[in-house]
């Protein structure tokens, strides 16, 4: 059987790139789930390729990842022809992607949101973790504990105007623990980011009126001083797949998801973290203690500052940061952790988009 997998136009995915192991854009690939379907399918008799390789007209089975508006016309061209969706972006930014009105297309659709599935046409995964790449969990001693910088922050987005009312994003809140840090302690904080977009910098909220009736000079007073925040603190870019060998020579990233207001979106910022044998200073949705229990990781939302924050972190001895270690190494050895791992999800979604209707 010939299937689809609908991609974004991109270059670095179109071609069957999606399912390599090669990293995209100086970035460890996070696709590597659907290199594992494609396999999983495989053994089952089904040749996956992406639309520029299969033509959705021509396959008997079309995966649509994260792309509902190109299918709201379609017309099925094949007797016993199956549409089927995966949500992987927040509802955050693609906010048309969650409509359940632009679902009106597909047979089925797989997301990680428990709070939409029904088991009849919404289905669950989990964000999938490619543990098989994790190094061996190597605990800090007291000594390497005492040698390890205080605080690293791995990120290339951030939002320096706050987000509207009601939005879920929490870049604005990465950005402000990047910018309390290079203010006030840049001696022990590190960022290492691929490349911060220079319009980040000039980023205003109504930047249209602004240019209009502030100086120039004084737009860019603004943005040199944006600018000096980042270059304060910023160590440049982490090669492909190094990530947390780096993560290790620290005791606290700084682990924010870019929303916090999708249940389920847990992605691997978290758990790089806890593979390096860190704690992580988390920030997500509230049920992220659903997946990772709770000891595991610092709660950014159980202080009112960062000062505070900071605070706890400099008086946290060896003896407690050790407890939370207990606790990431017992759940990085549990069967829970099955659940988020590439094989489990590969084949439940296997299950799911070839289960007869």
């Amino acid at each position: 059987m010939k299937a689809t997998l609908y991609v974004h136009h991109d270059a670095a995915l179109l071609g069957n790139k999606i399912f390599s192991d090669e990293p995209i854009n100086g970035m460890k690939r996070d696709t590597y789930l659907y290199a594992a379907l494609c396999k999983v399918l495989s053994q089952r008799g089904i040749e996956l390729a992406t639309q520029d390789i299969h033509p959705p007209q021509e396959s008997d089975l079309i995966i649509c990842l994260d792309q509902p508006m190109q299918f709201q016309h379609f017309v099925r061209t094949r007797p016993g022809q199956k549409l089927h969706l995966i949500l992987t972006e927040p509802a955050t930014y693609y906010p048309e992607n969650w409509l359940v009105e632009n679902h009106a297309p597909f047979d089925r659709i797989l997301t990680y949101d428990p709070t939409r599935v029904d088991n009849t046409r919404y289905f669950q995964y989990h964000y999938a973790i490619d543990f098989k790449d994790f190094p061996r969990y190597k605990r800090p001693s007291e000594e390497e504990f005492a040698a390890r910088k205080l605080c690293v922050l791995m990120a290339a987005a951030f939002g320096v105007v706050k987000p509207p009312k009601g939005s879920g994003s929490l870049l604005y809140e990465r950005y402000q623990t990047l910018k309390w840090f290079s203010e006030h302690h840049p001696e022990e904080f590190d960022l290492f980011s691929r490349g911060i977009s220079p319009k980040t910098y000039v980023s205003f909220r109504g930047a249209g009126f602004l240019s209009k009736v502030l100086p120039t000079y004084a737009l860019q007073l603004v943005s040199k001083r944006r600018e000096r925040v980042f270059a304060r603190v910023n160590r440049g870019s982490v090669p492909p797949n190094q990530k947390i060998e780096i993560l290790q020579h620290y005791r606290f990233p700084i682990s924010y998801e870019n929303t916090g207001d999708t249940p389920g979106y847990l992605t691997e910022k978290l758990f790089d973290a806890l593979a390096a044998a860190c704690v992580p200073i988390y920030l997500g949705h509230a049920d992220a203690s659903r997946l990772v229990p709770a000891e595991c990781f610092i709660n950014r939302s159980d202080f009112r500052s960062h000062e505070e924050l900071y605070q706890f972190l400099k008086g946290m001895g060896y003896e407690e940061y050790a407890r939370y270690l207990d606790a990431s190494e017992a759940f990085l050895k549990s069967p829970a952790m099955q659940l988020l791992s590439t094989e489990y999800n590969a084949h439940l979604m296997a299950g799911v988009l070839t289960q007869p209707h």
